[in-house]
Order: C-alpha cells, then sequence, then structure tokens
C-alpha cells in the first residue's frame, strides 16, 4: 500500500525526531495508544504503552510481489543471513542462541513481510533491537546467501558433475512441503479466481516451477523497492522506555534516509459481473481412494480490511453464520451430507486489502460442488429472509468481549497479539484505534442493529447480492506430485543439455565455494549477546489453595486475570482398557460436540459460545520428573468471563454429567474428524515421525502414539468404517469412558482465577461434584509396552521427508540431564544447522533433549534427503566427542537452555503449569537446581553424556516422506528401513 503521511492529522507533541500524531488511553490494558509519523522519512510507528515487561518490536514493509517467483519471502531469508555491522552468515539463527527472547521470527504474508521479536530482558531487547533494524535496512544480500536461502543449481554430488543437475535452496524445499497440502491448493485458488490483475493471484511464498525464475539482481531491486523507512510500518509494545527505543531506530537507521515515493498500492479488485467456477488439483497418495475427496468453497471478496467498522459487523456475522456446530450455515451444510467437515478456506480471512468471506465442504464428490453452493445460498437466503438469531448475535458480540478483556500468553506474546488485533486498519489505511478498542464500532452495532435489519442487508449486501463469487473446487490427483517432479527434472535435463565444460566447472566450483563458506569458522564477536550473569536464576512463586470437596479436590491459583476463570477439570484416565484409551480422541471430541440434558448437539454449541471463551478436551500424558513414568491425564478445560461463572460450570456439569450421544451426530462428529485428520497428512509429517520413533523406545511414546500419531490416525479410519449397527455399541463404550473419568473421588479441578472468585466458584464446584456418579472401580493401570526397536519408514503424499532418530537418555532430575539439555541446543545451532539446513537445504534440523521424558532425538524437517540425513545424524555424534567444543558456543548452548527452563507465562499459563509440575515433581525447587545445574556444564560433559547416551550401534528412527523419495533411499541403502508402509 503506498505510504501517505497524514497531513491532515494536527501535532500533539513531538518524541525526537517523531511527531505524535494521536494518543488515547487504552484502560484495559492500564496503558496508552499513540500514533507516531518519523519527520524526515515519514515511516510510521505504532507504540502501546502497557504495564508489561515482556516488551515487543516488529517492523514490516509492503511487498508486493507481481510472479510466483517466491522474491518477498526468499529476501526475508536472505535479508537474516548477515549486514553491513554483523557482516556474520546467519545473524538471525546466532541471536537465537545469544538471546532470552520469548518470540523471535520473521514473517512473509500475502502482500506484507514482517520482522519481529520480544523479549523480558531489557539488554536482550536493545540487542535485538540493533539486528533487527541493521538486519532490514543494510543487509548485506550476498549472492551466496540468495543461493543457499533460495535457489541454485547443484549436482546431486557437489563435487561430481557427471552426476546430473538439481536445484537446491531451503525456501525451494519448503514451499515444496508447504504446498503439498489441500489446504494450500485452496488458498492458491483464492488468489488467482477472486483477485486477478493483483498481488494476491501469485504465491508469495514461492511455487516451485516458479522459483527457479528468480535472479539475484532482482531479489536485490525487490529489496531497494520495498524496504525503505517511507515504506515502514513500526510497531513497539511494553514499558521500554520509548524515547529510548525511538533514539536507537533514529541512530541506526533512519538517520541514514530521505523521504521518497514508494508506490506499493493495491487497489481495489476489479469486480465480476457474474459470478465463476474453478478447479485447482491437489495431490494425494497413488491408489487412494479419490471418489469423495474433493473440497467445494463458495467465497466473495468482501468489505476493505481497514474499515474497522465493517471488518467487526463480517467477523460478527461470520461468527454467527459458521463459529459453532450450532451456527445455522454450518449445521446446513453439515446437516446436507454432501460433505463432512468444513472446507479450508471457510470463514472470514482479512489478511487481503479486501476481506474474503468463505464457506464450503470437505469430502465431497467433486460433481456435487455446485450443489454445495446451492445449500450455502439457499441457506444465506433464508437467513437473511427470516431474520438472523439475536442470541446468536450477543454470542458472536461476547466471544470479542472476552478476546478483549483475555491478557493471555498462550500461541503468542500478548504484545505480539495486540498487534495482529491492529494489523488490519494499521497496514490498510483504517483507524488501529478502534479495532484495539472497539467500543465505538461496537455502539454503532447495537445502534444498527436496534433500527432493522441490519445483519439481513449485510447478506444481502455483501453475499447474495455481490456477484464478485467463486465456486472453487480442489480435486485429488494422484498423478500431480509425479508430473511436477517430472516436469522439475525434464527442465533441468535441458538446462544441462546446454551447458558447456565451463558451465560445468563454475556449478562445480561455485558449490564447493558455498560449501567452503558454510563450513568456516565464523566471527560472531560483532554480534551482541547476554552473558550467564544476565541470566534470573529464580523462579516466581505461584501461590496455591488447597481444598477437598466430596472426594475430589479443588487447587486454587489466585491470579489477576483481569476477569477471566480459566478451570481444568482432570481426571486420571490409566486404568481404562487399551480399546477405551484408543477411544479416547474419539471421546475428547464428542465430549464438547454433542448434546446434553435434554439440549441436541447445536443448542449446546450454542450456549458454550454465549457463556464461556471455549471448552475443549484432550487426553495428557505427562512425565515425572525423578521416575521413569508418567502420569495419564484426561483433561476438560474452559474459560468464562467471570460474570458468566454459574452458567458456565453449570454447561461444565451438564458435559460431564449429563452427556447425550446421538447416532447421527456421532457419526458426524467420526466423519469430520477423519477428513480433518486425512486433509492435514502432509502437514503433520513430522508430528507422526516423532511419536512413531518415540513409540518404540518408551510406553510413555507408544501411548502418545495413539492418542495423537499414526495409532490414533488408524483408529479414526478404522471408526469412519462402522456401520449402523455398532454404533449404539460405540455410544455405550463412550458412556462408560464418561462415567469412569468423571465421577466424584476421580475428578481433580484446577481453577485460576481473581482472588475475588475463589468462595463462589468453590460453591459452584461443590454443586458440579453433587451431579456426578458416585466413585466407580478404577482397576488397574495399563501402561503399554513400546513397539519392537528398529527403523521404519511411512510414505505419505509429500514431496519432501521428516527424519527422526531417537536415543533413551535420563529424567530431569538426573545429574546429566542438564548436560543433555545443553548438548541438544550445541549441536543444534552448531553443526545441524550448517548440515542440514545451510547444506543440504532442509528447512529444519533439530536436536532436541526430552528432560521430562528421558529421550534425545534428532530430526529434520521438509527435507529433500533421507540417507545423507541420517549420515550427518551419525557425524554429529562423533563431532562432539572427537572435535574441541568451542567455548563461545557452549555458552551460546547454556543460554539457550535456560531459556528453556524458563518460558514466557501469563496468570492464565501459570496455575495450569504449577498444578502440572507439583503432581510430576518438577517443582520451583527441582527447577531452580536445574537451572544452577546448566550453568556449570563443560565440554568434558558434552562429550561424555554424547558418548554415553548417543554412540548406538542400531539406533531407532522413523521416517515420513514421499514413495519416491523412500524408495529411492531403500535402493541406496537397503538396511536403512525395516517396515515400508503408507501412513
Amino acid at each position: 500500500m503506498a505510504k501517505t503521511a497524514k497531513t491532515a492529522t494536527p501535532s500533539i507533541g513531538t518524541i525526537g525526531g517523531y511527531t505524535i500524531r494521536r494518543r488515547e488511553p487504552l484502560d484495559r490494558i492500564e496503558g496508552a495508544y499513540l500514533e507516531l509519523e518519523h519527520d524526515r522519512t515519514g515511516a510510521r510507528h505504532l507504540h502501546i504503552q502497557a504495564k508489561d515487561d515482556n516488551n515487543a518490536f516488529a517492523v514490516f514493509f509492503p511487498t508486493v510481489p507481481r510472479d510466483s517467483t517466491g522474491v518477498a519471502h526468499i529476501l526475508e531469508h536472505v535479508v537474516l543471513a548477515g549486514s553491513q555491522r554483523f557482516p556474520v552468515r546467519d545473524p538471525f539463527f546466532s541471536m537465537t542462541r545469544r538471546s532470552l527472547a520469548t518470540f523471535m521470527n520473521a514473517f512473509t504474508s500475502a502482500d506484507w513481510t514482517m520482522y519481529l521479536f520480544s523479549s523480558r530482558n531489557a539488554k536482550d531487547f536493545m540487542n535485538l533491537l540493533d539486528v533487527y533494524l541493521d538486519a532490514t535496512f543494510f543487509p548485506r544480500l550476498s549472492e551466496d546467501s540468495f543461493k543457499q536461502e533460495g535457489i541454485r543449481f547443484e549436482f546431486e554430488q557437489p563435487g561430481d558433475a557427471n552426476t546430473g543437475l538439481r536445484y537446491k535452496g531451503v525456501v525451494f524445499n519448503e514451499m515444496k512441503g508447504a504446498l503439498a497440502t489441500p489446504q494450500a491448493a485452496m488458498q492458491k485458488a483464492v488468489g488467482h479466481s477472486l483477485f486477478k490483475g493483483l498481488t494476491y493471484e501469485h504465491v508469495s511464498g514461492g511455487d516451485p516451477e516458479d522459483i527457479p525464475n528468480l535472479s539475484w539482481e532482482q531479489l536485490r531491486a525487490f529489496h531497494a523497492t520495498h524496504y525503505h523507512p517511507s515504506n515502514a510500518y513500526f510497531y513497539t509494545y511494553g514499558d521500554q522506555d520509548l524515547e529510548q527505543t525511538l533514539e536507537v531506530i533514529e541512530r541506526n537507521a533512519l538517520t541514514r534516509f530521505q523521504r521518497i515515493d514508494v508506490n506499493t498500492a493495491i487497489p481495489d479488485v476489479k469486480r465480476l459481473n457474474s459470478p465463476i467456477a474453478v478447479t485447482e488439483p491437489y495431490p494425494i497418495t497413488a491408489g487412494e481412494d479419490t471418489i469423495k475427496k474433493s473440497q467445494a468453497l463458495v467465497a466473495w471478496v468482501s468489505v476493505r480490511s481497514g474499515d474497522s467498522f465493517r471488518l467487526l459487523a463480517m467477523k460478527v456475522l461470520a461468527d454467527v453464520l459458521l463459529g459453532n456446530a450450532g451456527s445455522p450455515l454450518r449445521k446446513a451444510l453439515i446437516d446436507s451430507h454432501l460433505g463432512t467437515a468444513m472446507a479450508d478456506g471457510t470463514g472470514l480471512q482479512d489478511d487481503y486489502r479486501e476481506t474474503v468471506f468463505g464457506a464450503g465442504l470437505k469430502d465431497v464428490a467433486a460433481d456435487d460442488a455446485e450443489k454445495v453452493q446451492q445449500v450455502v445460498l439457499d441457506t444465506l437466503t433464508k437467513v437473511a429472509d427470516e431474520g438472523v438469531d439475536s442470541a446468536q448475535v450477543d454470542a458472536a458480540i461476547h466471544r470479542l468481549e472476552f478476546e478483549k478483556r483475555e491478557r493471555s500468553n498462550a500461541g503468542f506474546p500478548y504484545g505480539l497479539k495486540v498487534l495482529f488485533t491492529s494489523l488490519p486498519p494499521y497496514y490498510y489505511g483504517g483507524d488501529p484505534y478502534s479495532a484495539l478498542n472497539f467500543d465505538k464500532d461496537l455502539e454503532q452495532l447495537e445502534k444498527a442493529r436496534e433500527e432493522g435489519t441490519f445483519f439481513e442487508d449485510l447478506i444481502r449486501a455483501e453475499l447474495l447480492d455481490n456477484q464478485h463469487r467463486a465456486l472453487i473446487t480442489i480435486v485429488p490427483d494422484q498423478n500431480l506430485e509425479e508430473r511436477q517432479r517430472q516436469k522439475e527434472l525434464d527442465r533441468l535435463a535441458a538446462v544441462e543439455a546446454g551447458l558447456n565444460e565451463d558451465d560445468r566447472h563454475r556449478i562445480v566450483a561455485e558449490a564447493l565455494r558455498l560449501k567452503a563458506d558454510q563450513e568456516a569458522k565464523q566471527n560472531l564477536e560483532s554480534l551482541p549477546t547476554l552473558e550467564l550473569a544476565d541470566i534470573p536464576m529464580k523462579f516466581e512463586d505461584v501461590p496455591r489453595r488447597k481444598v477437598e470437596i466430596a472426594g475430589a479436590t479443588i487447587e486454587f491459583f489466585p491470579q489477576p486475570t483481569n476477569g477471566v476463570t480459566y478451570l481444568d477439570i482432570r481426571s486420571d484416565f490409566g486404568a481404562l482398557t487399551r480399546e477405551e484409551k484408543e477411544l479416547l480422541p474419539l471421546f475428547s471430541r464428542v465430549l464438547t460436540h454433542s448434546g446434553a440434558a435434554g439440549q441436541d448437539y447445536a443448542e449446546v454449541a450454542s450456549r458454550i459460545a454465549a457463556v464461556s471463551g471455549g471448552v475443549g478436551a484432550a487426553p495428557q500424558v505427562q512425565s515425572l520428573a525423578a521416575q521413569d513414568d508418567y502420569i495419564q491425564s484426561f483433561v476438560l478445560s474452559g474459560r468464562a468471563l467471570d460474570r458468566n461463572a454459574q452458567p458456565f460450570v453449570e454447561l461444565l456439569t451438564d458435559l460431564t454429567a449429563r452427556l447425550e450421544i446421538e447416532p447421527k451426530r456421532l457419526q458426524e462428529v467420526i466423519a469430520e474428524t477423519a477428513t480433518r485428520l486425512e486433509s492435514s497428512i502432509s502437514s503433520l509429517g513430522f508430528q507422526f515421525a516423532v511419536l512413531r520413533a518415540h513409540s518404540r523406545l518408551t510406553s510413555e511414546g507408544a501411548i502418545n502414539d495413539r492418542l495423537q500419531g499414526i495409532g490414533m490416525l488408524h483408529e479414526t479410519r478404522r471408526l469412519a468404517k462402522l456401520g449402523d449397527g455398532h454404533l449404539d455399541e460405540l455410544i455405550k463404550k463412550l458412556h462408560t469412558i464418561r462415567t469412569r473419568l468423571f465421577s466424584q473421588g476421580a475428578v481433580h479441578f484446577v481453577v485460576t482465577c481473581e482472588e475475588s472468585m475463589v468462595a463462589r466458584l468453590q460453591t459452584l464446584l461443590e454443586d458440579l461434584v453433587a451431579a456426578l456418579p458416585a466413585e466407580t472401580e478404577h482397576g488397574h493401570t495399563e501402561r503399554p509396552k513400546p513397539m519392537e526397536l528398529g527403523a521404519e519408514a511411512l510414505t505419505a503424499p509429500v514431496p519432501v521427508a521428516f527424519n527422526v532418530r531417537i536415543f533413551k537418555t535420563v529424567r530431569f532430575t538426573h545429574p546429566d540431564s542438564p548436560a543433555l539439555l545443553v548438548l541438544a541446543n550445541y549441536i543444534r545451532d552448531t553443526f545441524l544447522h550448517r548440515e542440514l539446513r545451510e547444506k543440504g537445504g532442509a528447512y529444519g534440523g533439530y536436536a532436541q533433549a526430552g528432560i521430562g521424558s528421558g529421550t534425545f532425538y534428532f530430526g529434520s524437517y521438509r527435507d529433500p534427503n533421507i540417507v545423507h540425513t541420517y549420515d550427518v545424524f551419525d557425524q554429529a555424534v562423533t563431532w562432539v566427542t572427537d572435535q574441541e567444543i568451542d567455548a563461545e558456543a557452549l555458552k551460546e548452548a547454556i543460554l539457550g537452555a535456560c531459556g528453556d527452563v524458563d518460558p514466557l507465562e501469563s496468570p492464565d499459563i501459570k496455575g495450569r503449569r504449577e498444578a502440572t509440575s507439583l503432581a510430576t515433581g518438577f517443582t520451583k525447587e527441582e527447577r531452580e537446581r536445574f537451572k544452577r545445574r546448566l550453568l556449570q556444564v563443560t565440554a568434558d560433559d558434552l562429550r561424555r553424556v554424547a558418548s554415553a547416551y548417543l554412540s548406538i550401534t542400531h539406533p531407532v528412527q522413523a521416517t515420513v516422506a514421499g514413495p519416491e523419495l523412500v524408495e529411492a533411499a531403500r535402493k541406496e541403502r537397503p538396511a536403512l528401513f525395516e517396515v515400508v508402509a503408507p501412513v
């Protein structure tokens, strides 16, 4: 979007070289909102002053690619690969080892690129600010970095010109994996069908077919055009002194620029005169049934994202129509039985200049796409004619109010959540303050509701009468991946055929030079760093109050939650039978998506939306700190505004004591769950590989694979094939599970709330316990044996590999545990990152010490290699045991380990974490003792634990990869895998 100075806005003050254009109170966070403009360059700056020591920073640029070469995405990588003040090969990854950042990353969206971080340490914040400013405004943009991160030619054996030409590059391989999903196919189709002629019709991350067309010169030109302060948007949050931060930004970046005109404007899309239909393929495994594996989505371009009021109205409408199982459009689509789950792209997307509203189904027959569209249009017409349910509008507004009230660091640090809330109007020319403090917009919305048929008119204007609509069908294609692979090979063959001997020598020389540069020891002295003395050694005390009621236990953790109550109902599922445990993933879904107490599932869903901020359930396996054992907990979790405490607890009472499971609804839940899993296989590859490897090593791993890994996937597939005659028996089993988990003596409550709510909640929970059945016989706690040791490969519809090798080690309280955690960081940062990502082209290379579970694994993510990667895992161990340990890298590994054991928390997290820590032995005293031991880890310790625990002749490993990669690996090394099977 074009950069325009807000000249009409009066100045209300200045700070340094900035003019303050606006200042408003933000009462809910006891802070303030400031809009500033840099006088010389026109750079915009949004600051949120808050009583929060987790300070956040972001700078982002409108980036509007005009092709699918991935120029914006590759530039994001290359920008973080060395700058003028910090001329090291990878300052970004180097800083992750020299920092206690609570968040650190960069994102490429459809039309912007953002660099962001947060930290609770003031010195660390300034260190990162220096690095980020220099990286974004003064990057080296070296050709080698472009080739490493983006795309390059290289022979299969880099030093041998007779081994076949190949494409290499981190982003190239990343996007191969990222685009091999139904979700990516849907997003791609939305872009090129609804946004013809705009930047959105291209794949901003890069299409592997187009990435090779990008040159280093084009990358540099794109940076010069887009990465200028006159095209920059800054954001800061927290209690850090604003004037000091602005002075650093001025001194280290903006002082070297003058204002220029930057044209990154994105016009409104030219609206269609009549709706269109498009089809987009996505890859699926050869031999898999394709009859009902399509998705159909009806999508419209709607209101501008920068219009805070219209955006609020469309968010409320989308929630009313689709937000829960009782919402009219969602219910009509599911009840049509044309498909089983909501299509990718369903809902309102505000990450374009103009929003997209979509609704549709997964698991449809391609020929039924038009029928799906008719259901959508008929339902919208019915709702517009008969009227929108006022109670559902109230529930949607309640959800917005809840999000406004909650200050949680779960998922993202809260300061960055504030950024993303304000981002659409901030970037697209609206009012960010209205998005953050939407009382005025909400007041306008309530007034419009009172005056007439506001939402009904909105449905007609933005959907029914809006001709800019597309029916998008994404269809499975068993040959797509092979065609793409062959097309790539043919293209490479054509290039190779045109090479002369000088070209071949040049490619070999460049590959060897790049390899030498990757292996060269970096001088990191220019990078700022924290010292071990900067690490806080004490953990915060979390107050706790324990109460016994009718055989049940309540743990209260009073916290300043800003008027929100967080409640867990926990129960030990260890004594369930194996069959019952395998049903727990289904039971988790059924528990919160069924009817109860005489109400059907739609009515219960409406209650959940009206009185809570969400309710969910899941089995959890929690490692013990000292013993080779674990706790098997089933957890029903929810949160609610304090004023809704009574209806919230009554809702939980009905779910646990009065659940009603209808056969038809159970079938729908099973089908929806199976569809969601099948469409996510390509994105779950690494999770499946990690869990599968663990399942061969420990009992804990075996049960986790059943609950959330390939074992769970296979059980879900079995359930999806059950006929009507088996549903009654399945319902009986699910009710047996419920009564065994939720009986008076079995439940344990964990409550995080305001001090003033403790007495009231205790009374309400006494009523809940009274409604539960008396305690049932628990029986023997079942702990499954691990699978047989060995190596396994499983094929999946992905053009990349996920490789995992795992070892058995020791638990948290063992003296070697701190050294193993440091070792994982040391190997990952100083060896695997170089060998797997920089040289091998994998998107990620990992070493992870499971200090709770007593395991240690190596892993690779979106990796073009299998055999080579396992060789690297071998080399990693000898590299530690035989080579000199770098003292500075050891210090950085210790810094990183200290951050691992002291994650960012917020009041909602503290109670739950403390309850789990006390139950498993991860007490405050043990964690402080562990942290002190971290500071004492030596080079000799690393060599000793590597030799003791990782030098295994026949290690346990698991690979999930495309069938071509697996077959090629088997041919190259026949003994690599014991088992090859499809996921």
